[in-house]
């Protein structure tokens, strides 16, 4: 089993900050706009964006490393960018180096 170290544990947190935020966003929204909170689904985006975050905090950091808890918090916080960035940036990377 993984252990959660401090860093992942920050990070987690991080992540959950971010997600909790997008939940008070939408309750700010119209009312036509707003999330279906009594969705599965919108939970289960919220749980694997949190997961995202320990990931991407598991991946960063070792246990070597000693960083001040902002930036594992930030790390969390961003998780979710960071891949979505990665995603689409790595496929334009690997098409033009094929040319």
């Amino acid at each position: 089993m993984i252990e959660i170290t401090q860093p992942v544990g920050i990070a987690l947190l991080g992540g959950l900050a971010m997600q909790l935020l997008y939940v008070i966003e939408g309750f700010k929204a119209p009312k036509d706009r707003r999330p279906d909170y009594f969705s599965f689904t919108y939970y289960l985006g919220i749980v694997f964006n949190i997961i995202l975050s320990g990931i991407l905090g598991y991946v960063y950091f070792d246990d070597q490393q000693q960083m001040n808890k902002i930036v594992y918090f930030h790390i969390g916080l961003s998780a979710p960018l960071i891949l979505r960035t990665l995603a689409t940036t790595l496929p334009e990377v690997v098409r033009s180096s094929g040319n």
